[in-house]
């Protein structure tokens, strides 16, 4: 019983984490796995030396000496056994909660990294660049989006070892680096790694450096085991010789001297990431200027991004007084390679898995010293919380740093990982093109809500509207959103009309109440409660979904926020439609904001625009389960210009500049070859669906989509 709530566990466990994407996850899972075989393996061969008795007369009066005859027992060690059983299987499960903390850390670490990168240079928002240099007094105060903004202070790396981890130097050290990184420094001769900014994520980039980390320190090699055997027999040897208060006070002072040995190491490791950091102006106005524009939500707009100060100065930028206008470049490093710093990466990362080795061993002693010797004395429980107190300090607040620091400095300078940055790069190109899907969506969603305002007018069924748009779509003798109530020419209407037949003439009734819909109306009539139900259901489904699509509705939002104030205009959102080719975006966008503006406030703010987004990506409702297919086939036809029902990799780069996503032909062809596993010239319909599907789709549709596409 106990193996199948294990196993049913486990199986649980790998569905979420594969249910949000999380690979990470799951390789930690196949570690601790293979880490309790080997745990499982060890206690089998201890149980087979004590029951062979071999250890009778060679360990054990060499070890215990005169005590054995106090002891009053034949062979000590077949009879601590059972205590060297425990011991191993509570250390595999001090393991792994210990993995499950790491996760949660990762996640954490994750999700700071994903808040720098997507952190915009100016704006009101509390957590812009700008706002968090006011709140140092580095920047003055401005209340208007234009006023001028003066200085203050100056900015320095150099803080007081208590704000060593302060946000706004994490943040700035973080940007410096990763504008090095991505965009080079000419001051400093360093060039960049990526030929072009836009299709790459530096948090992706350190994502999966991380994980492979956390991997290696979840996993327990040979070198960590003999590295501890060597220093940590002698310990436990002395410890035999300890009454019960010592060997609690040796607990205590074991576990402090475990937290220090981790501040000591994430000190060194900052001074090294310090060293190898940029050096930045000291007025905090021209650090503002050299990040402007240099965001991943600001990355992803439509706009060219150009090199010239004024260009980067449009992003939001206030008057900036006297500040002198010239373009901005990042010093060079102290640092010049990593002979200066103050240990190898390597023995970095060996000494990081050795001190979460010995964590783990000594939580394991702390649970076996409480089964083993009751509490007498109120010192003794004082000693034991405090041993305990330690190790939360040590998992959630020097093992994050570690993690942080210690990815940063094996990822950049001469140990950058060049095969992870051209795998980021492919899967920030399918990013771009994600982007323009769930615009494409959005717009979907639009016309959905349009159409369900026509069949509650005109009192005509859903499933009279279906039926009709099945027969357009078997025919194929008009647009594929044809009932999606765009502004059809006459003759498409008619011979949509003309291909129903006589035997379908309600469908005829639906195609010219479509045309004059279209014609007398732009306005939706909902009421307030529906709007407010409609708003409410798609929050919910946001929630419900995993973390990697709520962080990508969230990059779509701020990429359109373009005043940095939480609020996003209905001109640039039609200005990014209409830059796709959808006709009419203007109208189409205030319908969007009319069908979830809840408060009446004619604003689309992020709460209406996360419901907005969930809905148009996973409606969650049996009559839209194809709703997805509608939405790529209109894609589909905006980009086949020609009408030739395929489209070359010539008709998707065409399409993709003029919205300035800058993917080239190579960089289309290589997101089909990764999608089939050949050279694709040209794709179909189906084709296109499939491979749009595959890029567009939340993963928890996949399957679904999969199967969908056959028929």
């Amino acid at each position: 019983m106990l193996n199948a709530c294990f196993e049913s566990i486990e199986h649980w466990v790998r569905h979420s984490l594969g249910h949000a994407g999380d690979h990470v996850g799951l390789k930690i899972m196949d570690v601790l796995f293979k880490e309790f075989s080997g745990l499982g393996f060890i206690g089998m061969f201890l149980f087979l030396m004590t029951q062979s008795h071999v250890t009778e007369d060679i360990l054990g009066k060499k070890v215990f000496g005169d005590s054995l005859n106090e002891m009053e027992a034949g062979d000590p060690i077949a009879e601590s056994f059972e205590t060297v059983h425990m011991m191993i299987f509570l250390l595999m499960a001090v393991l792994l909660f210990q993995a499950m903390a790491l996760l949660r850390v990762t996640k954490t670490v994750i999700e700071t990294w994903g808040r720098y990168e997507r952190a915009r240079a100016w704006g009101l928002r509390q957590d812009s660049l700008e706002s968090l240099f006011c709140n140092l007094a580095l920047v003055g105060n401005r209340v208007e989006p234009h006023e001028t903004a003066a200085p203050q202070d100056t900015f320095t790396y150099d803080v007081s070892f208590l704000r060593w981890m302060d946000t706004l130097h994490s943040l700035v050290m973080w940007r410096a680096i990763r504008h090095q990184f991505i965009f080079g420094s000419a001051r400093g001769k360093s060039r960049s790694h990526i030929s072009c900014p836009r299709q790459f994520s530096f948090e992706a980039y350190l994502r999966e450096r991380l994980g492979h980390i956390v991997v290696c320190v979840v996993e327990v090699d040979m070198w960590i085991w003999l590295t501890s055997l060597v220093l940590l027999t002698p310990v436990l040897y002395g410890c035999i010789h300890l009454d019960l208060f010592a060997v609690g006070e040796f607990l205590c002072m074991s576990a402090y001297f475990l937290l220090m040995a981790g501040v000591v190491v994430g000190y060194l490791l900052e001074h090294d990431t310090l060293s190898l950091t940029p050096t930045l102006p000291e007025d905090a106005r021209k650090i503002l200027i050299l990040f402007s524009g240099t965001s991943t939500n600001m990355l992803m707009k439509q706009y060219d991004v150009s090199s010239t100060v004024n260009a980067e100065l449009k992003f939001g930028a206030p008057g900036l007084c006297n500040v002198e206008m010239e373009k901005v470049e990042l010093g060079p490093s102290p640092a010049a390679n990593f002979q200066r710093a103050s240990l190898s990466t390597e023995w970095y990362a060996f000494i990081f898995e050795l001190l979460a080795f010995w964590q783990a061993i000594q939580v394991t002693c702390l649970v076996l010293f409480y089964l083993s010797v009751p509490f007498t004395d109120p010192k003794e429980i004082v000693l034991y919380a405090m041993a305990w107190a330690e190790w939360p300090l040590m998992l959630f607040g020097v093992m994050p740093v570690l993690l942080e620091r210690l990815t940063i400095r094996s990822s950049i300078g001469d140990e950058t990982d060049n095969a992870i940055v051209r795998q980021v790069s492919l899967e920030t190109k399918s990013g771009l093109l994600r982007f323009h899907i769930r615009l494409a969506q959005l717009m979907g969603y639009e016309k959905r809500v349009k159409r369900l305002q026509f069949t509650q007018q005109n009192n005509v069924s859903a499933s009279t509207m279906k039926r009709a748009h099945a027969i357009i779509r078997a025919k194929r003798m008009v647009r594929k959103d044809t009932l999606s109530l765009d502004a059809e020419e006459p003759a498409m209407t008619k011979q949509s009309s003309l291909v129903a037949k006589p035997k379908t003439k309600k469908f005829q009734s639906v195609v010219r109440k479509v045309q004059l819909f279209n014609r007398m109306t732009h306005e939706a009539l909902w009421s307030k409660k529906w709007i407010r139900e409609t708003w409410q259901r798609g929050l919910r489904l946001f929630r419900a979904l995993p973390y990697s699509e709520q962080h990508e509705i969230e990059q779509i939002f701020g990429s359109l926020d373009i005043n940095n104030n939480e609020e996003i205009m209905l001109g640039d959102l039609a200005a990014h439609w209409k830059a796709m080719g959808f006709p009419n975006s203007e109208d189409a966008a205030q319908a969007l904001l009319d069908s979830i503006d809840h408060d009446g406030s004619k604003q689309l703010t992020w709460s209406k625009f996360q419901a907005v987004a969930a809905l148009a990506i996973a409606p969650g409702d049996g009559t839209d389960s194809e709703s997805w297919q509608d939405d790529y086939m209109m894609l589909f036809n905006i980009i086949d210009q020609k009408r030739t029902g395929r489209l070359t990799v010539f008709d998707i780069t065409t399409w993709l500049e003029d919205m300035r996503s800058g993917m080239s032909e190579m960089d289309v062809a290589s997101l089909l070859y990764q999608h089939f596993g050949q050279a694709k010239p040209y794709v179909d319909q189906r084709e296109f669906l499939d491979w749009i599907a595959s890029i567009g789709l939340p993963h928890h549709m996949k399957s679904h989509s999969h199967s969908t596409s056959q028929h």
